[in-house]
């Protein structure tokens, strides 16, 4: 069984930021933009940032579509717990993701360290291999991540369905309470990323509207 992941995540405060660099947030609020660089780098480490969203698609050996997944919120820790229990469960033997080697798996295994999280498998994250995890960007770019293509355009190139929005989205939606929304925003990457890899394997994906139809969305924290 394979297994199309993706996440979405948020900033922490700049407060927050600044404790764990070790300044003094007074020091970085008189001076914002000496700091700004540091902080906004900050958005994309899970050392400083956190996941607001995980989302999953399983594809049959077929590569047809199953289980579409999202758990969304703002408690990080049950949506991990959530993932890792998924994981567990089907143990995948494959995962696709787009960038997933240097930004999505090394995120989650980081936040997972910081909650305490144990996983129930281990992705391989070495380079110039498919067999554990088949990444489109790397497939794409033979792993010169200096040339990385985005997903919106290589899904234009392939000739696919797109994004619907950007991580700035994102943040926006998640300031503004629009959880919901990221979930399925997410969930549409994740179809974004299945269709890429199926023509990148010479196979004809489903429609979003058929992958997504019996897609489950699981709120953690408030309100769940």
């Amino acid at each position: 069984m394979k297994v199309v992941l993706d996440i979405e995540t948020d900033a922490v405060p700049i407060n927050e930021w600044a404790a764990l660099v070790g300044l003094d947030i007074a020091e970085v609020e008189s001076d914002f933009p000496n700091f700004e660089k540091g902080y906004q780098k900050s958005f994309f480490d899970g050392t400083f940032s956190r996941i607001v969203c995980i989302g999953v698609l399983t594809l049959k050996d077929d590569s047809t579509t199953l289980n579409p997944i999202a758990w969304y919120g703002d408690n990080e820790k049950a949506i991990l717990e959530a993932f890792w229990d998924f994981m567990g469960k089907h143990r995948p033997d494959q995962v696709i993701t787009h960038n997933g080697l240097n930004f999505d798996l090394p995120f989650i295994k980081k936040r997972s360290i910081i909650h305490q999280v144990k996983q129930t498998l281990e992705f391989n994250l070495a380079k110039f291999q498919t067999r554990s995890v088949f990444d489109t960007m790397a497939v794409w770019t033979n792993w010169d991540f200096r040339g990385g293509v985005k997903l919106d355009v290589l899904a234009r190139v392939l000739q696919v369905e797109t994004k619907s929005g950007s991580g700035e989205h994102v943040r926006e939606m998640w300031a503004s309470g629009r959880w919901k929304e990221i979930a399925e925003y997410c969930l549409q990457d994740v179809y974004v990323t299945y269709a890429c890899y199926c023509r990148m394997n010479y196979l004809e994906p489903q429609k979003s509207i058929e992958a997504l139809a019996k897609r489950a969305l699981h709120l953690t924290g408030v309100g769940s």
